[in-house]
């Protein structure tokens, strides 16, 4: 158990024992209160909560096998919100009834999210499958078939049409150089241009 979730559950044990002993509750301590127990159930649901909503997408060239290895971290309840509004469909990504079902929507909605220009030629990724690890989705795609990387546009509007404050940060590694863009709703594409 990390600490900031044995001190979340610390003091709410606190403030209940407070309460049980008959310390009467003022707004300030029921703010706190509701605070801490929020925290102790997101915490007991293996939920984290996050002030922010973002993406982070690693694209890397691999020379010898000729082809652009792309991986999506995106936080698994964000993910399931974008996905049900998108679909129309109920998704629990924690527990889905039809796992099969989960990542064939998966690939769609990645491969409707993002785009990828590569050498000014469009290619589209294929995906592979997805994993969860400590509340985040890894979601993998791969582009076949590329010679060289001397440029390469990414759109990429993942989780856009559900948070206004989206960011989707793209980190493009070739050769151990490594160059980034930060894509949000107001700017959602972007391109590299290697050496």
């Amino acid at each position: 158990m990390n600490k900031i979730a044995e001190a979340t559950i610390k003091n709410t044990y606190f403030c209940f024992l407070l309460l049980s002993n008959g310390c009467k509750l003022t707004t300030e301590n029921e703010y706190i209160m509701t605070y801490l127990f929020i925290l102790l159930i997101n915490y007991m649901s293996g939920m984290p909560l996050h002030a922010f909503h973002v993406s982070v997408c690693e694209i890397e060239f691999d020379e010898g096998k000729r082809q652009l290895e792309i991986t999506h971290r995106i936080f698994l309840d964000d993910l399931e919100v974008s996905l049900t509004n998108w679909s129309g469909e109920k998704i629990d990504i924690l527990n889905p009834s039809d796992r099969k079902r989960l990542d064939q929507l998966i690939g769609k909605y990645l491969s409707e999210k993002t785009s990828y220009t590569l050498n000014k030629k469009t290619f589209q990724a294929n995906y592979l499958g997805s994993e969860k690890e400590d509340g985040v989705m890894f979601c993998y795609q791969v582009i076949s078939d590329v010679k060289k990387l001397k440029s390469l546009k990414v759109s990429n509007t993942l989780l856009m049409e559900t948070f206004d404050d989206q960011s989707n940060v793209i980190h493009v590694d070739r050769s151990g150089e490594t160059k980034s863009l930060k894509l949000t709703k107001g700017e959602f594409s972007g391109e590299l241009i290697f050496d």
